[in-house]
């Protein structure tokens, strides 16, 4: 059972999703930021590269977004009873262009192109585009240009999987469009599967229009909001509440939920207390740990997580844990609980990308093969999709998570003006050595008699004035110049600035 919280203040949504009173799901939205993921755009092909096997798409965004060669849309044959295995959020084709495909000869300069963004821009490079488009719904995933039907692998029952898709080609669609069941269709009868195609008829032809009408570079379709698509992925009958803090969001949600599942309407309340809601339910506590390294295990072992450009590196540590038995069972322990935690820091961090799981070493395979069990299941949660290759001798896990935008640390922090993102900044000892080595070349330059003023950090001045005294001492008598040290606590601690002195 879990509820749904929805907390709209200072130009932020929030949405913190509770399984029994645990935060397992926390999403953030600023209100100011454009959303583009699941966005629709009629782009124009700025350039096309053999070489890259991609194009470039002006879209009307900061930066082109590119298109793979791949994420053109071929001509697709073969069994509808095909299984898409398509993610939660944007299925994908499971027929492609063929690989010796030149990109030249299926689209060209200037050309005007409909196409959807499937992952944000990250750094230098723009958003990822493809043409198969998608439309997600309650239960269903349209696809206007691929005539398929199949149900996601999450559903695993075997005979739920042949009802559904039983169900599904007794819809009437027209020639070449697709559908794949989401999750959430477990269960689900013709009637709530015919109100999602509805949906998309009416919305696609809404698109078809716009992309006829508008002119290239236009948005043409646009994903919705952040609580909007909460409900519309993640209530179901295990929802007990929904709980939003902001009039206006609180009608429009409920809205919304009359539209897409009229059954939970009641379960849509406004949020009345004076205390903040997130706090009311000890959510901010929570949240507030989302953006530590160090994350504590209830047994008393800790996982660190470190992100890089590259990759992100989760290292397991026993921490405190002794145990009760002997070291392997214990090792063990911390391990079942860190697996299961790792799992949902991913998803609360939303990091995606390449992730290197570094586990206390196990002797016993048995063990070994436990940790991972878990993990998996774990995993299954999550609707970003994941890929994991099974545990190695040395007890790592690698993996890799869908990643379709920022991950929730780069949304929210930018890199340190002091040490550029590094975490680190030169000691006041190396900064006081390089500050000598400077002024010994300054010294050789600059043939001027008047006083040369180094200027440093109080920390650094303070270091060259007593332990490096005698050093700098050398260097006046060697260059038979006049050398004062001046502090500014304005200065960057590796901040050196040589110049003739200035009259005060």
């Amino acid at each position: 059972m879990h509820e749904i919280l929805i907390n709209l203040e200072a130009g932020e949504r929030r949405v913190a999703i509770l399984s029994s009173g645990k935060l397992e799901w926390y999403f953030v939205e600023r209100i100011t930021e454009r959303r583009i993921v699941g966005n629709i755009y009629m782009g124009r092909v700025n350039s096309v590269l053999n070489g890259m096997g991609a194009a470039f798409v002006e879209c009307g965004l900061e930066k082109n977004g590119f298109l793979y060669v791949d994420d053109i849309t071929a001509p697709v044959t073969g069994d509808e009873d095909d299984d898409l295995g398509a993610s939660e959020e944007i299925a994908r084709p499971h027929k492609k262009v063929p690989s010796n495909a030149k990109i030249s000869d299926l689209i060209k300069k200037d050309q005007e192109i409909m196409v959807q963004i499937v992952k944000e821009g990250l750094g230098t490079k723009g958003a990822r585009l493809t043409t198969h488009i998608s439309l997600p719904g309650r239960y269903l995933v349209f696809m206007p240009t691929l005539k398929r039907v199949g149900v996601s692998r999450k559903i695993r029952d075997v005979k739920e999987r042949q009802r559904i898709r039983s169900v599904l080609r007794e819809l009437k669609l027209p020639d070449n469009m697709g559908l794949v069941a989401r999750t959430a269709a477990v269960g689900c009868g013709k009637d709530e599967f015919l109100r999602d195609v509805r949906y998309f008829q009416d919305t696609y032809n809404r698109i078809k229009k716009l992309a006829k009408s508008k002119p290239a570079p236009s948005l043409i379709f646009e994903e919705l909001d952040l609580s909007s698509k909460v409900m519309r992925d993640y209530l179901s009958d295990d929802t007990t509440k929904v709980i939003i803090d902001d009039k206006q969001e609180y009608k429009k949600v409920k809205s919304f939920t009359a539209r897409i599942a009229r059954k939970f309407t009641n379960r849509v309340v406004f949020y009345k207390g004076e205390t903040p809601l997130f706090e009311k339910h000890k959510v901010e506590k929570d949240i507030d740990k989302l953006f530590e390294r160090k994350i504590f295990l209830r047994c008393g072992g800790h996982i660190t997580i470190e992100q890089t450009e590259g990759m992100v590196a989760i290292d397991v540590n026993s921490g405190k844990f002794t145990g009760k038995k002997n070291l392997e069972e214990t090792i063990s322990k911390v391990n079942r609980e860190a697996a299961e935690e790792v799992a949902r820091q991913l998803r609360l961090r939303d990091i995606g990308g390449i992730v290197i799981i570094d586990f206390i070493d196990m002797e016993m395979a048995r063990h070994r093969k436990e940790v991972f069990s878990i993990l998996q299941s774990a995993l299954r949660k999550d609707k970003a999709k994941t890929n994991i290759i099974s545990m190695s001798e040395l007890n790592i896990v690698e993996m890799t998570r869908q990643r379709v935008r920022r991950s929730l640390e780069s949304t929210s922090y930018q890199n340190c003006p002091n040490c550029a993102g590094k975490g680190m900044v030169k000691s006041a000892d190396t900064v006081a050595i390089v500050a000598l080595r400077k002024l010994k070349t300054y010294l050789k330059t600059h043939r001027a008699r008047a006083t040369t003023e180094v200027t440093v950090h109080p920390l650094v001045a303070q270091r060259l004035v007593n332990e490096d005294a005698p050093s700098l001492d050398y260097i006046r008598r060697k260059f038979r110049r006049h050398v004062s040290v001046v502090a500014d606590d304005k200065l960057h601690i590796e901040g050196v600035n040589i110049a003739p002195a200035r009259h005060r």
